[in-house]
């Protein structure tokens, strides 16, 4: 009967453990919703570690919407300007399971994971190969997003990126 009991008990306490887990990242996914808005990169404090960031250059704006627990994201590159721009788009559910993205040559699936009230992972996989890992976060003011990760060229070369954005809207 003692047995059952301590089974019982630490059931129970599993039980509540994992609703309260379940409830904060329930909580985590709906704050997310503070990073909507248009996004334009920022030149001068983002970098690569390669040393190669188009200084000066780049142009790339990035429309983020959190919505009933998705990630709804569209981006315009548009930095080459002798070639069109790099659309990229996505609706992906917050569940770490891979959803199609159209618009890029480098990735077909993204995966979404929220770790905190601020701050998510975002998985770029060509297939099964993860091309991209990144952690996205907002500044506590909310005027700066920062994405933070490590990016593997089609030529299987890694280089390290911090990118910087400011709010467009």
């Amino acid at each position: 009967m003692r047995i059952l009991k301590t089974m019982t008990a630490g059931a129970f306490a599993c039980a509540v453990s994992l609703a309260s887990m379940l409830h904060a990242q329930a909580q985590d996914a709906a704050s997310l919703t503070a990073f909507d808005g248009v996004w334009s990169i920022d030149n001068i404090h983002s970098n690569w570690s390669d040393g190669k960031f188009p200084t000066g250059r780049m142009s790339l704006k990035i429309d983020v919407k959190f919505d009933n627990g998705h990630l709804v994201y569209h981006s315009k590159n548009d930095t080459m300007k002798n070639k069109p721009p790099m659309e990229v788009s996505f609706d992906a559910a917050l569940d770490d399971k891979p959803y199609p993205v159209t618009g890029s040559s480098r990735y077909n699936f993204v995966r979404i994971r929220p770790i905190g009230h601020n701050e998510f992972v975002v998985l770029e996989l060509k297939d099964q190969d993860v091309m991209v890992g990144a952690l996205w976060t907002l500044s506590p003011d909310g005027k700066t997003l920062m994405r933070w990760g490590i990016g593997k060229s089609e030529k299987g070369v890694s280089k390290a990126y911090q990118e910087f954005f400011t709010r467009a809207s």
